[in-house]
């Protein structure tokens, strides 16, 4: 009796180590197709980031500034309005992205190349004269300017050239 119990203790402990060893082995799965492509390649649709940079936010290679103000700039791309949407939303964060059926709206955005910046950003689809569809976007800072201490609401308002009423002070002072 004592040799039978040895022996099927011994046959479980075969059985177990049988069954967990089975069990680590694992089957030749191939890599993703990402890895199977080399590194230097781009996804389709995907742009390259260029040296121009608006507000801290890069712009995609080959991008064309059309205008620029103190404030706004007005961008042109070859990119498709998706292709340049999915391009703006990796290099920003924060804010609220609204898409829209004609244009998507970044708004209230912080670029990731000026964490101070605050800009809205609107990307809609431009037509050329080729046919080919493209895209326009306009960048507008929309960081809070500082506010210059010592100053009354009434001084403000004249550094601002307007009446405390929001008339404009001296209307041959305009540029």
């Amino acid at each position: 009796m004592g040799t039978r119990r040895r022996l099927s203790a011994t046959a479980c402990a075969v059985v177990v180590i049988g069954a967990v060893a089975s069990s680590s082995c694992k089957r030749d799965e191939p890599p993703p197709p990402d890895r199977t492509r080399p590194s230097d390649h781009l996804v389709v649709g995907e742009a390259v980031e260029g040296k121009e940079r608006v507000f801290g936010l890069a712009l995609p290679r080959l991008a064309r500034i059309a205008a620029r103000g103190d404030r706004m700039v007005d961008v042109y791309s070859a990119l498709s309005p998706e292709d340049l949407v999915n391009f703006v939303r990796e290099r920003v964060k924060d804010g609220k992205i609204t898409p829209g059926s004609s244009s998507t709206l970044l708004v209230d955005v912080t670029p990731l190349g000026d964490p101070a910046k605050r800009v809205t950003i609107d990307v809609h689809a431009f037509h050329g004269g080729d046919g080919a569809v493209r895209s326009e976007m306009v960048v507008r800072d929309t960081t809070a300017l500082p506010v210059e201490p010592g100053l009354s609401d009434e001084q403000r308002w004249q550094k601002a050239g307007l009446t405390p009423s929001g008339q404009i002070a001296d209307p041959r002072n305009l540029k």
